[in-house]
């Protein structure tokens, strides 16, 4: 299969089978992909391009007719749905700049608007937002990452059963980012898929590609459980 079968913009789907192609040695499978299984990957993606598309136009229609005197509940609703289509227009496989600059825009409206929603002397709810806005600010950096939308794809693209085989295909900095969206038991998970791969593996560019990868997850899951025990005790 060539790579002039590829999509420019590959999304989630597609770029799970691209790594199955490339990285075949990390993957259990009695045969690779086959032009079949990347044309429906491809169709996939498209799909939840149309969904998204679709989706944001009834955003905005929720956000132009949003009275003034909305509560603070309904419009953090709203809120969590931009911030979720925004993810989800960093994953898909498509030039979405003109989506992303819309929603940007959008969630500086329905953010002033919970502002204005809060009372005057709630500073705890006002500290909480800041507190998010933060937080989200830190997301946002992740999802640079395309391994990382696809972990947090709704599909999902990446199977369990190939967490490991996919996030050994990257590289080391994009590894290290992707951990955070994982919990304990996924990491846990994870360290011992990675194992069983490295058991299968004679090369020794692969073998200390592998081997680098376990060092950074053994410090994640050392300073989790560090954390843990202070929290606990």
């Amino acid at each position: 299969m060539s790579n002039a079968e590829y999509s420019e913009w590959p999304g989630a789907w597609e770029r799970q089978v691209i790594r199955q192609l490339t990285y075949p040695h990390f993957f259990f499978r009695k045969a690779p992909p086959s032009p079949a299984d990347l044309n429906k990957a491809q169709q996939l993606d498209q799909q939840e391009l149309t969904q998204l598309n679709e989706h944001l136009a009834e955003l905005v229609g929720r956000c132009t007719g949003l009275a003034e005197d909305s509560s603070a509940t309904t419009i953090a609703k709203i809120k969590n749905e931009l911030d979720h289509c925004y993810d989800t227009a960093c994953g898909l496989g498509a030039n979405l700049q003109e989506q992303k600059d819309a929603l940007s825009m959008l969630n500086e409206v329905i953010t002033s608007a919970v502002r204005r929603a809060m009372r005057d002397d709630d500073e705890h709810e006002r500290l909480l937002l800041i507190k998010q806005e933060s937080l989200r600010m830190r997301h946002l950096t992740r999802l640079n990452y395309p391994i990382v939308c696809d972990l947090l794809h709704s599909g999902p693209s990446i199977p369990k059963a190939e967490l490991a085989a996919a996030m050994l295909c990257e590289s080391d900095e994009a590894f290290t980012v992707a951990l955070d969206v994982l919990d304990d038991n996924k990491r846990k998970f994870l360290a011992e898929e990675i194992d069983e791969i490295k058991e299968h593996q004679n090369d020794n560019g692969i073998l200390f590609g592998i081997e680098r990868k376990q060092k950074i997850l053994h410090k994640r899951l050392l300073a989790s459980h560090a954390i843990e025990e202070a929290e606990t005790g």
